[in-house]
């Protein structure tokens, strides 16, 4: 099995929120798995992390968001207007139709394939993110260490 990883740089035995789960019951092999990584590695921490999604997650995206970003960059026929109006059933079409509007996932693809210079903002600071979350998990580490 895998469901435990050994992070020998901040002194861990890591398992996601599942697998913490399974481990607690007595003999089952998540349990038997962690009792062999404690043993061999005894002064190691047994700690749960979270599961590392595989879509990235943009912060702050949010339909008002898009609106504001589409009215300062729409074009003079205000097309990029009409095609997200049309695609949140707000347009006539959609209203006289009583239309629901896509879900969001369809409407946040529409909006970077449309605009793709935001696809590749929310990229680098979710990068950025994951850096300083990692130097503050360090530091921590280092702090108990000490």
């Amino acid at each position: 099995m895998t469901n435990i990883i050994i992070n020998a740089k901040n002194h861990t035995i890591e398992m996601n929120k599942t697998v913490t789960k399974a481990a607690s019951r007595f003999g089952t092999p998540e349990y038997n798995e962690l009792q062999e990584a404690r043993r061999a590695y005894p002064t190691f921490r047994v700690v749960t992390v979270a599961k590392k999604t595989a879509k990235p997650v943009y912060k702050g995206l949010t339909f008002e968001y898009i609106e504001k970003y589409i009215a300062a960059h729409d074009d003079d026929e205000k097309s990029i207007t009409a095609e997200y109006l049309m695609l949140r059933g707000l347009d006539e079409a959609g209203k006289n139709a009583d239309a629901d509007s896509a879900n969001y996932s369809d409407i946040k693809d529409w909006f970077f394939q449309t605009f793709p210079a935001i696809e590749q903002f929310h990229s680098e600071r979710n990068a950025l993110l994951e850096k300083i979350a990692q130097r503050k998990a360090e530091k921590q580490a280092a702090k108990k260490a000490a």
